[in-house]
């Protein structure tokens, strides 16, 4: 999920006076070959982001304050026992207005929750080592990626998220939760350092998600992160 406030506007909650990401274009999803011997799919989407008053109009993009394109890249890796996603999103200030102001909470930005059952067992950890978030502890600290390990006896599995170096404001700072349930969030520290864009101005993020059986080391991580960014486009 990906949560931003735009000029004060709530793009996450779904509530009275939230604004509203409206899909515009999307595109049937592609599949190729990788040199690997993998095969990615591909599929963009674009989207609007406008408040309520405009945001169902039969065409928001007038009145959008952030166009938004989004292209995922899933890759299942047998062999490695691993499914990928790469995420990508181009933004662009829209034509409602000619500054954008980019703020939100601590856990603004890519994040996940989990199946319920799992919370309990939800181990997280950074490329610095554990966390305790024990007694509500929560932990926003900067890292090149942050993970989650559930250690089940019959199918233990690593949620991990990597964000590149080039997103605005270098490495993501990661939010974490354990209670009252399992979360994680790349985010950019928006509630502490908004972010300012004015007409003509675009800026990327990219991100990479990935699920493992087992519970790789931070070594492990590390190297796949290492072996992502050094990847031909």
């Amino acid at each position: 999920m990906f949560a931003i406030r735009v000029n004060g506007i709530n793009f996450w909650e779904e509530t009275p006076g939230c604004g509203v990401q409206r899909p515009v274009e999307t595109t049937e999803p592609t599949t190729r070959l990788s040199p690997a011997g993998l095969a990615p799919g591909n599929a963009h989407a674009a989207t609007a982001l406008a408040g309520t008053e405009n945001a169902f109009l039969h065409d928001s993009t007038p009145k959008a304050l952030l166009l938004e394109r989004r292209t995922l890249t899933l890759t299942v890796d047998a062999p490695r026992r691993e499914v990928a996603l790469l995420w990508r999103s181009e933004f662009e200030v829209g034509p409602a207005t000619n500054v954008v102001t980019l703020g939100g909470a601590n856990y603004y930005g890519l994040g996940a929750r989990f199946l319920q059952e799992l919370d309990p067992l939800a181990d997280h950890f950074t490329a610095a080592g554990r966390l305790d978030l024990a007694d509500n502890r929560q932990d926003v600290s900067q890292h090149p990626w942050a993970a989650v390990a559930f250690n089940r006896p019959d199918r233990p599995a690593t949620f991990a998220l990597f964000g590149h170096p080039q997103n605005p404001g270098g490495p993501p700072w990661f939010f974490s939760m354990r209670t009252p349930f399992a979360y994680l969030s790349a985010t950019q520290r928006l509630d502490q350092q908004p972010r300012q864009y004015t007409r003509g101005e675009r800026f990327a993020l990219e991100y990479l998600v990935i699920v493992q059986s087992g519970t790789p080391a931070a070594a492990a991580l590390e190297a796949r992160r290492e072996h992502w960014l050094n990847q031909t486009p």
